[in-house]
């Protein structure tokens, strides 16, 4: 396929005004990274499988793919959207995988594609509402950080539950709203816009609205969970990253067990009492906490010394790996989280596992 060439397959207008009144619409917008160059036999593939894909699930949209670069704009039903995002997350063909935006819409931009294809970005159409997207903020997730640090948090408890019914998945909430809220949260203090205090307090109530939400959740079935600890880094108070990793770890059928150690000492005495196939230790997922990067290091070396397992798995995980401000070999882990919604996968490739 040519550059700049665009290919279409129409829906011949199967989502109509009648419709899109009745049923709630959702638009995500992501972008990641080919893990390989794609071919134009290849891309075509992944164009045909995708729109028929689409197509089954009331999904209409825009791809391009520039320079091993994915830029997707998905909407519909919330529902399908969380299926076909769960997919994508998981598909090993690309990288760097990063949900930009994620929200309520009145009408589909592409209601005659079920998926719209270009390679290129010279399409004035295609470059507008690329660049309206990626420089667009998820509003939901600024939202629900104004909301979490309010006098009176009821409105964000509200937002989450309302947000929760249409995504049916607590992976899928985490990834688009939970965290980008910490984070929004820490933009916010480093704005000036709120003290360190209130960004301790929304995390907290977000960690708090989540169990709450996933108090009713299910518990996926596999034949082999792995045995993992999950803890903040010692001296780390925010907790909101653990819990979210554990929820996430223990929906996906892992054996999850959370610790919250007050020294590196007590964190050596766990992992040197108890079996563990994996560690997972973070930062705050609302400051990149650049400061205990090396300190970071330095316990996951001791961790590993004292651990009964002596082929422990360590992953880091923290704002500071989303930002890309740290990496693994930064901290000497075997491998680093940028969303707990993607962490059980993180720690299969860490073990060598196919994913």
């Amino acid at each position: 396929m040519a550059a700049n060439q665009t290919s279409e397959h129409n829906t011949g207008n199967a989502y109509g005004r009648d419709q899109r009144a009745a049923t709630p619409l959702m638009t995500l917008t992501y972008r990641s990274r080919a893990t390989s160059p794609l071919s134009e036999t290849q891309l075509g593939d992944l164009q045909h499988n995708a729109a028929a894909r689409n197509r089954a699930e009331g999904i209409t949209g825009m791809m391009v793919y520039n320079d091993d670069r994915f830029f997707q704009w998905l909407e519909g039903p919330p529902a399908s959207i969380a299926r076909i995002w769960s997919s994508i997350s998981r598909d090993p063909r690309h990288a760097d995988i990063e949900a930009i935006s994620v929200h309520t819409a009145p009408t589909r931009l592409f209601a005659n594609w079920s998926l719209k294809l270009a390679t290129g970005q010279a399409d004035p159409f295609v470059s507008e509402v690329t660049a309206a997207a990626v420089s667009s903020s998820n509003a939901a997730a600024e939202r629900l950080a104004a909301l979490a640090i309010a006098t009176e948090p009821t409105e964000a408890r509200l937002l989450l539950n309302a947000a929760y019914a249409e995504f049916c998945s607590i992976p899928v909430l985490i990834e688009l709203l939970i965290e980008p809220a910490a984070r929004c949260l820490g933009d916010l203090w480093a704005d000036d816009n709120c003290g360190e205090y209130e960004v301790t307090l929304g995390l907290c109530r977000l960690q708090t609205f989540l169990r709450e939400v996933a108090a009713d959740s299910v518990q996926q079935h596999i034949e082999h969970p792995l045995v993992v600890l999950v803890a903040p880094l010692p001296g780390e108070i925010h907790m909101l990253g653990a819990t979210l990793d554990a929820e996430a770890l223990w929906q996906a059928g892992h054996d999850t067990r959370i610790r919250f150690p007050s020294t590196e000492q007590a964190l050596e005495h766990i992992v040197a009492t108890n079996w563990f196939d994996a560690v997972d230790l973070s930062l705050s997922p609302a400051f990149s906490r650049e400061h205990r990067i090396d300190r970071m290091s330095h316990i996951i070396d001791s961790v590993r010394r004292a651990s009964k397992n002596p082929a422990l798995v360590v992953i880091a995980g923290g704002r500071a790996f989303y930002d890309r401000t740290a990496s693994s070999a930064d901290v000497h882990s075997d491998g680093s989280s940028t969303s707990a919604a993607h962490l059980s996968a993180d720690i299969a490739r860490a073990r060598g596992e196919h994913v």
